[in-house]
């Protein structure tokens, strides 16, 4: 409900993230059909946002949704649909920005990312750190 999204956000503003991020992408990955390849490639870029003391002033909510903007974008699908726009409460404009940070931050940190990086090297994570992330946004 309308009352829930925006529920939901005060919350999240009020009491300082008590949602994780984790559960906001749980959420969008869901409104958007996600197949595996973009769980997993979401799932890798959400964490390497874990780290970095430079996206910290962005919500939990807005990096799940950048994570999955980036990974639909970089799979070739459309980067947004009317279903996450309902459900993430987020348009497209609003999270190219938090996208474009969490490149740039990602472009920067890479000895803060090394775990993150093999882990998702690794078969088991389907080797989406191998993946090139778009960003032509």
């Amino acid at each position: 409900s309308r009352y829930g999204r925006k529920y939901s956000k005060d919350v999240e503003v009020e009491n300082h993230h008590p949602y994780s991020a984790h559960a906001f992408l749980v959420r969008n990955l869901k409104a958007a059909h996600a197949d595996k390849r973009i769980v997993q490639l979401s799932c890798y870029i959400l964490d390497g946002t874990l780290q970095s003391y430079n996206l910290l002033h962005y919500l939990p909510s807005q990096l799940a949704a950048a994570a999955v903007f980036i990974a639909r974008r970089s799979v070739g699908r459309n980067s947004w649909s009317p279903t996450l726009l309902r459900y993430a409460a987020y348009r497209e404009e609003d999270i190219i920005p938090v996208a474009c940070a969490i490149l740039a931050e990602k472009g920067t940190s890479s000895n803060e990312l090394r775990a993150v990086n093999k882990k998702y090297t690794s078969s088991r994570y389907g080797g989406v750190a191998n993946t090139s992330l778009h960003s032509d946004f």
